[in-house]
């Protein structure tokens, strides 16, 4: 034959060349390496890494302890920005009374029993003098049993932020001597739709406002020495004729519940001015006819 001939070389396909050179990376049959490593090579760097990390981990572990050592558990280690009178629950399902949801309310029960256990621990390691406990909570609401659902009737409990060396009424201030009590009123809500007219759910402050003084349980210093703040309850009883009677819309309502102080022939004083904020509690009305 004449003449040059072109020679044609067929190329493998290179995504299945790319395979296969992928597949011998991971095990090469070979020289018996995994990932390009041998047996020896994969002993080393395990070791390493085994020596690596757990160093790591020991200075973490370290570390935890120095910074657990400095923190005083019941003293806060900064101060300050925390010192606002602030009334709340450290419970968060204690701020909501749904006559109408049986899971939400069943959350609220469980949240009053957390309270009430909280509070006879705390009582019974505290060594100061001046100590609240859960029988100080007079009335129906010092039974958490009392609260009941297809009864229509409930308990909210309050109390003071615990503020470090938070004194209200103390020296220094234009409210020394002043009566310390927390008291709430119907509130519409941020949304503007609770129910303030209609009176279904009756509510009552124990104790009542008009005597109530927790200046007593303040400065607090430690909950080592003080124990936790004093509580108010706040009991709430639904009137079945009026819940009968009310419109569909008519859901429920809001209670807002502030920090005072009063001087006798004044006024009573909130602590808007120092930052203080107010707890907002909701009532769900239940359905009508339900007893």
């Amino acid at each position: 034959m004449g003449g040059d001939e072109d020679v044609k070389v067929q190329q493998p396909n290179k995504y299945v060349q790319g395979l296969k050179d992928f597949g011998r990376f991971l095990y090469n049959s070979d020289d018996k390496t995994v990932f390009g490593r041998g047996g020896a090579s994969w002993a080393k760097i395990s070791f390493f890494y085994l020596i690596f990390y757990g160093c790591l981990a020991g200075f973490f572990a370290i570390n935890m302890q120095v910074m657990m050592m400095t923190i005083d558990e019941d003293v806060p280690t900064i101060t300050g920005r925390s010192n606002k009178p602030t009334v709340g629950i450290n419970q968060k399902d204690l701020y909501i009374m749904d006559f109408k949801e049986n899971e939400v309310w069943g959350k609220y029960k469980e949240a009053i029993n957390a309270v009430k256990d909280e509070y006879d621990k705390a009582a019974s390691n505290a060594t100061g003098d001046k100590i609240f406990t859960w029988s100080d909570i007079s009335g129906d609401c010092n039974d958490p049993a009392w609260s009941v659902q297809s009864e229509n009737r409930g308990c909210f409990y309050l109390g003071v932020n615990r503020a470090y060396g938070f004194n209200p009424t103390g020296n220094g201030t234009d409210r020394f001597g002043a009566r310390l009590f927390i008291n709430c009123a119907y509130d519409i809500g941020i949304a503007g739709d609770g129910d303030v007219d209609s009176n279904i759910a009756k509510f009552t402050v124990v104790e009542d406002p008009t005597t109530q003084d927790l200046s007593p349980y303040y400065p607090w210093t430690s909950k080592l020495v003080n124990g936790l703040q004093p509580l108010v309850a706040v009991k709430v009883e639904i009137d079945d004729a009026l819940n009968n009677a009310r419109d569909d819309d008519n859901w429920g309502t809001f209670l807002k519940c502030q920090l005072y102080t009063k001087l006798d022939g004044e006024d009573p004083v909130d602590f808007t001015e120092e930052g203080g904020q107010f707890a907002r509690l909701t009532i769900v009305y239940p359905e009508k006819n339900t007893k």
